[in-house]
């Protein structure tokens, strides 16, 4: 019998099997990536773009009034100590002027009763009046003295009042939001507007409490940002000693939300592309 047939149909099998293993052999191995390598044992969660402590404030007028001038817009970047907000204060400013008026006026009666005394004194040495006259001259003196201190504690008291009418930058940053308008009459405590330092931003990573003895301070992490296409990397600075209830909305509704968590403090680096407030994924590298 011939082998012939055999052969012609062997052949072009064997041909396909060799080129397929000179293919397999050719092929290029994947570039080594220069993200942080992802274990197996990682932890992914969920948080958001936060500052240092200091460096978020609601600006609130702790005294009730008239909102006179608010001369800054959201976005404006602002300088420490730079004026805000200034309230109604002509009703402040009128008693302030009364109050130092009072003290100029015992002032000048201060000095009178200073020098009847030293004019009574020198009479009963001289045997001219007797102890009593002495005695109510210098009781006049004190308790003029007395009325002098209680007027100069209340024009400090209201100095204090009209200062805190004006409002000021407590530190250089940028205004976030404004929450009122020239016009507006506020109640004592009414909020003004937002202020933030954006130079010192930072992640507050939501962790589940089942993580928590897997997390050390230093581990790196892979950083996500929802709607972009930066990825970026950082490292756990703080984890806190305590629990609390999940502030942000699971995105997977199969998560439950019973589940309490450890507000984890990432660093960020100062160049990110991320906004206040925004949501962010991380993967966390676990011990």
């Amino acid at each position: 019998m011939s082998i012939r047939p055999y052969l012609i149909w062997t052949l072009p099998v064997l041909a396909l099997a060799a080129g397929a293993v000179l293919l397999a052999k050719a092929k290029p191995k994947p570039a080594a990536s220069s993200a942080i390598p992802i274990a197996s044992t990682s932890i992914l969660c969920e948080g958001r773009v936060t500052t240092y402590p200091g460096a978020d404030v609601i600006l609130s007028a702790e005294y009730g009034g008239l909102l006179r001038d608010l001369p800054v817009h959201e976005l404006d970047q602002v300088k420490a100590g730079q004026v805000l907000a200034r309230l109604d204060d002509r009703e402040q400013a009128a008693a302030l002027a009364s109050a130092e008026a009072r003290v100029k006026e015992l002032e000048a009666e201060l000095r009178f009763l200073t020098l009847e005394q030293q004019r009574q004194r020198q009479l009963v040495a001289d045997g001219a009046v007797g102890q009593r006259a002495f005695d109510d001259a210098d009781s006049r003196l004190k308790l003029t003295l007395a009325r002098r201190e209680s007027a100069l504690a209340q024009v400090a008291q209201l100095q204090a009042a009209l200062s805190k009418l004006t409002l000021r930058a407590p530190f250089a940053g940028q205004v976030v939001e404004r929450l009122a308008n020239p016009g507006e009459l506020l109640p004592a405590g009414g909020r003004l507007l937002r202020l933030a330092d954006l130079r010192r931003l930072r992640l507050e990573a939501e962790v589940d409490e089942y993580d928590l003895s897997r997390l050390r301070k230093g581990s790196k992490v892979a950083i996500e940002a929802e709607g972009t296409t930066w990825r970026g990397e950082g490292e756990i600075e703080e984890i806190p000693a305590g629990l609390s209830q999940r502030r942000l909305k699971a995105l997977d509704p199969s998560r439950p939300t019973d589940i309490r968590v450890a507000l984890v403090k990432v660093s960020l680096t100062p160049d990110a592309p991320l906004k206040l407030g925004q949501r962010i994924e991380l993967r966390i590298q676990a011990n």
